[in-house]
């Protein structure tokens, strides 16, 4: 009797190997638009980071950036706030330069673990994690494993976790093309700057988002060889059994209501992991939440740290 034949992970498309570059090219073109680029390296996936400032007395925003914004694209955001806070700009696995070696890195939790063992390893001062859109219930998760590492938590543009499949299934992948396995990861890498930098952003952003440089610096990152793990991402969304986030940290949850993707969306969906959190929703601001208020995020960090301190 034979055994039945191994079933093989379509996300395994979205790894390091589907990229085209071997590691050292990767590398080099990962580190090579900023300075203060580095690399964690976990044994499921490469995780880049920018930390800028590392003043012990100040504390910090940790940001997970929501494709297709990169690590490039917080060039105004830190420049904005990096009198008052160290910040960490964090891309999560399959996203940016942050390159998965195995498909499992791709998970919600594996990604939220490695997601937490980055931050951890940075110890960063009075941290403040930032989660937008399905960073949101990432940085959730990851609030729940290290909560000693937290200082708050601010969750934008995410419903829970029924809310954010409806979203990422009826309005991102109406037609089912991202999750149709192996199809959706190639048809996908064939058409992702075409769907999300020229059709998707000005469809979610606000009137405060700098449009043309965002697109701009979204556009050199994706043709320099960065991955986008949407379709995986997707796929494991629609598949997972959603878990019962309670992140142990002060919580707020912000909306920009300008963002015509979740015109239909169950803002206060995501309550029901964070009752207790301080709940706003922004007039004029779109779907880049922190790209388009930071000085809101600098805002609702400090509430936050007056309530741990």
């Amino acid at each position: 009797m034979t055994s039945p034949a191994p079933t093989v992970d379509p996300a395994i498309l979205d790894t390091l190997a589907f990229s085209g570059l071997d590691k050292a090219e990767m590398r080099r073109r990962a580190l090579a638009s900023r300075p203060d680029l580095d690399f964690f390296e976990h044994k499921l996936s490469f995780v880049r980071r920018r930390v800028v400032g590392r003043d012990p007395a100040r504390p910090t925003l940790v940001v997970l950036p929501d494709g297709p914004a990169t690590i490039e694209s917080y060039d105004a955001f830190i420049e904005a706030l990096s009198d008052r806070f160290n910040i960490a700009v964090i891309e999560i696995p399959g996203f940016g330069f942050s390159y998965p070696l195995r498909s499992e890195a791709l998970t919600f939790e594996q990604t939220s673990r490695i997601v937490a063992d980055a931050l951890a390893d940075l110890d960063p001062p009075r941290a403040v994690l930032v989660g937008p859109c399905v960073q949101g219930l990432i940085a959730a998760r990851v609030a729940e494993m290290i909560p000693d590492k937290l200082a708050g938590l601010i969750i934008a543009q995410t419903g829970d976790f029924p809310a954010q499949k409806i979203w990422s299934c009826d309005l991102l992948d109406a037609q089912g093309n991202l999750r149709r396995p192996f199809e959706g990861q190639i048809k996908f890498r064939l058409a992702r700057e075409k769907a999300t930098v020229d059709w998707w952003t000005p469809f979610v952003a606000g009137p405060n988002l700098p449009l043309e440089t965002f697109q701009q610096e979204a556009r050199t990152v994706l043709r320099s060889g960065c991955c986008y793990a949407l379709a995986s991402m997707i796929q494991n969304l629609s598949e997972m059994e959603a878990p019962e986030l309670r992140p142990a940290v002060p919580t707020s949850v912000l909306w920009g209501l300008a963002d015509q993707s979740h015109a239909a969306t169950d803002k206060r969906s995501i309550l029901r992991y964070a009752p207790d959190a301080d709940y706003a929703e922004l007039e004029g601001v779109g779907h880049f939440t922190d790209l388009e208020a930071p000085e809101t995020i600098a805002a609702e960090a400090e509430k936050l740290l007056q309530r741990t301190a």
